[in-house]
């Protein structure tokens, strides 16, 4: 009797664990609460960005006040190499850049005088164009690519009238097209650039080196501290031939008299960007910056002689003064 009875109650116990089992196995087959799959990437390369600047530094020379920008950048990958195979990928990146000194502000007209020593005070818009285009290779340890660019120079500051005043003689600026060589990579936690740069219009080479590192604070706060050392061989910045002889006796970025541009170093520009997360593709960049000129950039005055009764005393001094500026920018993500 106690035989059958611990039979009975074995089968019942088998009977009650077998939907107990099934019941675990089901959810693998059915879920409840299915794992979502991974979000598709589909953003089209593309970066649109508005900016401000209380001053407009470029290449060590303060142009002026209130810059107001926007810009368009992207990279399309060309050829992309197995990362096991260490053959790296090739890729396209491009820009598309305006800007505008918003107040008609620039820095070389208000020290513009006469022939006779009187100050012309006159404001003067300046506005720039930049198109650009480069192949880029990232070998892994560091990224090289070549690239070309073209800047168009526009306003009072480019046509002349800037200058030298009420003259017009063909003093301001030209357009620039110039060839770049750059080489990008990291060294540890600093990220370092350089570029080769050559002005087909103008002549005369730009060198540049720059360093940064982030230093992130929260999720979605960074600090990042930057600088850069500019060197210009017989660089003239794309001034007309005519601006160059107008100030010092030897020109506004020239080397005294022989006008071939300025050979040394240019500037020294250091800064802290201060970039914040938004959300997912929007970052705001507040920034504070200086720009040290050095060398023969440093070293370049106003006239205080008149060459020629035509051409007014007195030539800009501001663009090449040391400067502490400021800015901020939102960009996007698409």
């Amino acid at each position: 009797m106690k035989l059958n009875a611990l039979l009975k109650t074995l089968g019942f116990l088998a009977l009650a664990a077998t939907p107990v089992v099934a019941g675990t196995s089901a959810p693998a087959k059915n879920p409840k609460n299915p794992i979502a799959p991974a979000p598709v990437n589909d953003d089209l390369g593309i970066n649109a960005s508005i900016g401000y600047d209380s001053n407009y530094v470029w290449r060590g020379i303060n142009y002026g006040q209130h810059w107001v920008r926007a810009g368009l950048n992207g990279e399309l990958l060309l050829v992309g190499g197995a990362s096991e195979d260490g053959a790296g990928s090739t890729s396209l990146l491009w820009d598309v850049n305006y800007g505008s000194l918003a107040g008609d502000q620039d820095s070389f007209s208000p020290n513009i005088g006469t022939a006779t020593g009187g100050a012309i005070k006159n404001t003067n818009s300046f506005q720039r164009l930049q198109l650009g285009a480069a192949i880029s290779h990232d070998f892994g340890p560091a990224a090289v690519s070549f690239g070309y660019s073209y800047i168009h120079n526009m306003g009072s500051l480019a046509n002349g009238s800037g200058m030298n005043g009420v003259f017009g003689q063909g003093f301001g600026m030209n357009d620039i097209q110039q060839l770049t060589l750059g080489v990008n990579t990291n060294l540890g936690p600093i990220n370092l650039a350089s570029s080769a740069n050559y002005d087909l219009v103008n002549g005369g080479w730009y060198f540049d080196l720059t360093a940064k590192s982030t230093i992130a604070v929260t999720d979605a706060i960074s600090i990042v501290p930057h600088a850069g050392l500019g060197y210009g061989l017989h660089y003239n910045a794309g001034f007309t031939q005519a601006s160059r002889n107008l100030i010092g006796g030897g020109g506004i970025v020239t080397n005294s008299a022989a006008q071939y541009g300025v050979s040394g170093w240019t500037a020294l520009n250091v800064g802290i960007d201060f970039p914040i997360k938004l959300n997912s593709r929007a970052t705001l960049t507040p920034y504070v910056a200086a720009n040290l000129p050095m060398g023969p950039i440093k070293n370049l005055a106003r006239s205080t002689t008149s060459y020629n009764a035509a051409i007014p005393v007195g030539g800009p001094a501001t663009p090449f003064h040391s400067i502490v500026y400021y800015g901020v920018t939102l960009s996007v993500r698409f």
